[in-house]
């Protein structure tokens, strides 16, 4: 019986990914990607690493993917429950040919807010924050009756843009300042203004700080809220916002909440807070504020009420303000278009 003809393949495009396929054997790739530390983002941090590994000839099975994202989660969530600024570093590499296969590496990097704010005050030209006080701060102020009888704290003065003003125009004024590089300017700018500034050096919700209890007309946090985490955080500044404000008395933050019926998901939670920029809503505040007896009295747009009150020459107050206050350094959206935008909340403490 004569043997069957031999059959070859010769269709061109068959024979390409034939050939394609034998590629990852001689191909060699490494690679280093950061990733921020927001946990809601792990679905797509592994879809994307898992299209990255398979376009260097790798393509991992469902098992392998599914082990990948396990430990990745791991790192995201270690990440984000310890500092704003954490990021999970990916290393990566092809195996030594002729495998096929790929070896990966996940490692945290943090810092603390601290050194974020050194690394600021080192490689960032003054003034940091501005060089005016907020309209409303000096408005505010301005409402309480004789300045000599309006004891005023400025916690997260910075180098002292709302502390300085204030001080010159006679309010009794205290400041709270965590960092110490911007503690450190901050009792530079008050000597050099000759002017009596009270500085309590470390964190406000230390009770130990020594900050007088009772004793405050008002109390400011402008651009605070927006690095706090959490719910948690806000409460615990409320609670420790009623034992130093005086009955009757006055708080002034600003905070970044939603617009237009807007309902933040997970991950406008997370990132805004990444990006410093954390999204609460109003409910929240309300809630926070009452349970220590502050009701809130007053809200306002702080993008709109700041430049009907700035010297126009001079707007806006830094090259960032504008996008930041309307809430599109968390949505890459036109300016006018983002569901959240920072307001001014005042609240009076119960008498």
């Amino acid at each position: 019986m004569p043997p069957k003809p031999a059959t070859f393949e010769l269709d061109a495009q068959v024979l390409r990914q034939s050939m394609l396929r034998r590629v990852p054997k001689r191909l060699y790739a490494s690679g280093h990607l950061t990733l921020p530390c927001v946990p809601a983002l792990l679905d797509h941090y592994t879809e994307m690493l898992a299209k990255l590994f398979a376009l260097h000839g790798r393509t991992f099975a469902p098992e392998e993917i599914e082990h990948m994202r396990g430990l990745l989660a791991d790192k995201l969530n270690e990440g984000f429950a310890t500092a704003r600024n954490a990021y999970v570093h990916v290393d990566f590499q092809t195996d030594e040919p002729p495998k096929t296969s790929l070896s990966y590496k996940f490692y945290l990097q943090t810092s603390t807010i601290q050194e974020e704010y050194e690394h600021w005050v080192q490689t960032r030209t003054p003034p940091l924050f501005g060089s005016r006080p907020d309209g409303k701060v000096m408005e505010l102020a301005g409402s309480l009756g004789p300045p000599g009888s309006a004891p005023v704290l400025d916690i997260g003065a910075g180098t002292g843009r709302n502390t300085l003003p204030l001080a010159r125009a006679g309010f009794p004024t205290h400041a709270v300042e965590f960092s110490p590089s911007l503690a450190q300017i901050l009792r530079e700018n008050v000597e050099k203004a000759a002017l009596t500034v009270t500085l309590f050096e470390g964190d406000f919700l230390n009770a130990e700080l020594g900050v007088p209890k009772a004793h405050y007309a008002l109390v400011i946090l402008c651009e605070v809220v927006s690095d706090f985490r959490d719910e948690a955080a806000v409460q615990g500044m409320f609670a420790r916002a009623a034992e130093v404000v005086r009955p009757n008395g006055l708080l002034l933050f600003n905070a970044f909440l939603p617009v237009g019926g807007y309902q933040p998901d997970l991950l406008a939670r997370q990132l805004s807070f990444v990006l410093w920029s954390t999204i609460f809503t109003r409910d929240e505040l309300r809630a926070a504020g009452a349970a220590h007896g502050f009701v809130l009295v007053s809200e306002e747009p702080v993008y709109e009420f700041e430049k009907e009150r700035y010297p126009a020459a001079a707007w806006p107050p830094t090259g960032w303000f504008e996008e930041w206050t309307r809430g599109v350094d968390t949505f890459d959206l036109p300016i006018s278009r983002a569901p959240v935008e920072m307001r001014w909340l005042v609240w009076k403490k119960s008498g």
